[in-house]
C-alpha cells in the first residue's frame, strides 16, 4: 500500500509540473523535454528522488538515474518467448549498487523436491501382541514353574499344572464313549474337553494312553516374554481368571508424533528409523491415530517393529518420513515473490540487468521449489534483495508512463 500510495503521489506531482510547464514560455523544446525526463533516486529508499545526481540523505548511497525507455520496454515484452511471461519492468542496476544491496543469484536446474520430516519415536508396548493365559473351569494350581516377569517363554512351554474336577470327569466320559464305540458320544465328549481349554497335544496324549490325568498342563500360547504373573502354587482359581500375560515376540512398536499439517502420511508408507541397537532400518506406518493431541497439536503415528531387530520398550529412536516427490526445474524458495495472485522471480540477464518473470510453482520442501512453467534450465534467478528490485521495477514502470504522457 505504501508503494502504491507513493507512486500515486509521484504521478500527481509530475502531472502538476507538466501543467505548469505548459503554461510557461517553453512549449515542447527538445532540451526541456530531455531535462523533464531525467531524475535520480535511491535504490534503498525509493521515496528519495532528485532532479540531479546526489547522495541519499538517509543512507549516503549514490542516487541512481531512472532509465526511461518505455517504447523499448513495451517492444521487449511483446517479443518475449512463449516460455517467459512478463511480470513487470526490466531493471538496470549499476555494479556498485548491486554490491551494496547484496544481490545474490542461483541457477535453475533439474532436480527432485520431496518433503521429509524427522520425528522422535518411542518404543511402546503393542497391546495387540498381548495374550492372556486363563483357565476355563474352577480348580487349583498344583504347581507353578519358577517364571518371573520379563522371562522368555516358548510356545507350548509348561507354565503350571492345573487340577480341575470338571476336567477329570470330562476325560472319563470321553474315554468311556470311545470304549463303547459310540461315535456321537465320542465327538460330544471331545468337544467338551476342548471347550474346557485342554490343549490338542494333551488330548492326543490322553487318548493314546487311555488314562485319565488328574492334573493337566497350562501351556504358553505363544513365543515371547511374560509381562505379568498372577499364578501362585496351591491357590484356587475361578473360570476366566488370568494367571499369566504373555507378550508375543518383542511386543514393541514405535510411536512417533507429527506436528499437525507438517506432512501427510498413510498406512503402508515406508519410514526409515534409526537408533541404539538397530542403526538404520526400514519400517512402515501401521496406523495413524485419527484424534489430534490438543496439548501438542500433533498426530500419533504407529510404526511396525523392524523384523529381526530389537526395539526396546521406552527406547528413543528417530523416524524419517518422506512425502510425495516431484521432479522438475528446481530453484531456491527464497527466490520467489508471492503477490497473492501470481508468483514472480527476477531473472538475471547480465550486465546489471534483471527482468521479473511470472512462474508457476509445484512442490516445495527444504528451501527448494519446483517451477512448472516460466523458466528454463540454466536460467539465473535472484535469491536476495528481490524486494528492492521489485520496487525499482515498479517505480521505473510508473516513470515510463508519466514521461510518455500515459495515465499512471
Amino acid at each position: 500500500m505504501n508503494r502504491i500510495f507513493f507512486i500515486a503521489l509521484l504521478g500527481i506531482a509530475f502531472l502538476a509540473g507538466c501543467k505548469e510547464a505548459s503554461n510557461g514560455h517553453d512549449h515542447g523544446g527538445a532540451s526541456g523535454a530531455a531535462n523533464a525526463k531525467r531524475a535520480w533516486h535511491c535504490p534503498m529508499h525509493p521515496q528519495v528522488i532528485r532532479d540531479k545526481p546526489a547522495d541519499c540523505p538517509i543512507c549516503g548511497m549514490d542516487l541512481v538515474e531512472f532509465v526511461s525507455d518505455g517504447e523499448s520496454a513495451k517492444k521487449t515484452e511483446n517479443d518475449l518467448d512463449s516460455v517467459y511471461r512478463g511480470a513487470g519492468r526490466e531493471v538496470s542496476v549499476s555494479p556498485s549498487v548491486l554490491q551494496k544491496i547484496g544481490v545474490r543469484t542461483d541457477m535453475a536446474d533439474n532436480g527432485v523436491v520431496g518433503r521429509t520430516l524427522v520425528a522422535d519415536a518411542e518404543g511402546v508396548l503393542d497391546k495387540a501382541s498381548e495374550q492372556s493365559v486363563t483357565v476355563r473351569t474352577m480348580g487349583y494350581l498344583e504347581s507353578v514353574k519358577p517364571l518371573r516377569e520379563g522371562d522368555k517363554v516358548g510356545v507350548g512351554q509348561i507354565l503350571a499344572m492345573f487340577y480341575g474336577p470338571e476336567l477329570v470327569t470330562a476325560q472319563g466320559d470321553w474315554l468311556a464313549s470311545r470304549g463303547a464305540g459310540d461315535s456321537v458320544a465320542v465327538t460330544v465328549a471331545r468337544e467338551r474337553l476342548v471347550s474346557l481349554g485342554l490343549a490338542p497335544k494333551v488330548l492326543e496324549e490322553i487318548g493314546r494312553e487311555a488314562r485319565v490325568r488328574r492334573t493337566v498342563p497350562i501351556l504358553a500360547p505363544a513365543t515371547g516374554w511374560i509381562r505379568s504373573r498372577a499364578a501362585i502354587q496351591g491357590q484356587s482359581v475361578m473360570a476366566g481368571q488370568e494367571l499369566f500375560r504373555i507378550v508375543e515376540g518383542s511386543g514393541a512398536i514405535l510411536e512417533a508424533r507429527i506436528p499437525q499439517g507438517a506432512i501427510q502420511v498413510a498406512v503402508g508408507d515406508p519410514v526409515e528409523i534409526s537408533g541404539p541397537g538397530i542403526g538404520k532400518a526400514a519400517s512402515k506406518v501401521v496406523s495413524v491415530v485419527p484424534e489430534l493431541d490438543r496439548s501438542s497439536r500433533s498426530v500419533v503415528v504407529r510404526l511396525a517393529a523392524v523384523k529381526g531387530e530389537r526395539i526396546q520398550l521406552g527406547g528413543q529412536y528417530r523416524a524419517t518420513f518422506t512425502g510425495s516427490r516431484e521432479t522438475g526445474l528446481v530453484i531456491p524458495a527464497d527466490a520467489v515473490l508471492h503477490s497473492g495472485r501470481r508468483d514472480v522471480v527476477f531473472l538475471a540477464l547480465g550486465d546489471g540487468k534483471f527482468r521479473p518473470v511470472e512462474v508457476e510453482l509445484g512442490a516445495s520442501a527444504e528451501g527448494k521449489v519446483v517451477v512448472r512453467a516460466g523458466l528454463e534450465a540454466g536460467d539465473e534467478v535472484v535469491v536476495s534483495a528481490q524486494f528492492l528490485l521489485d520496487g525499482e521495477s515498479r517505480l521505473q514502470s510508473a516513470l515510463d508512463q508519466l514521461t510518455s504522457g500515459a495515465q499512471p
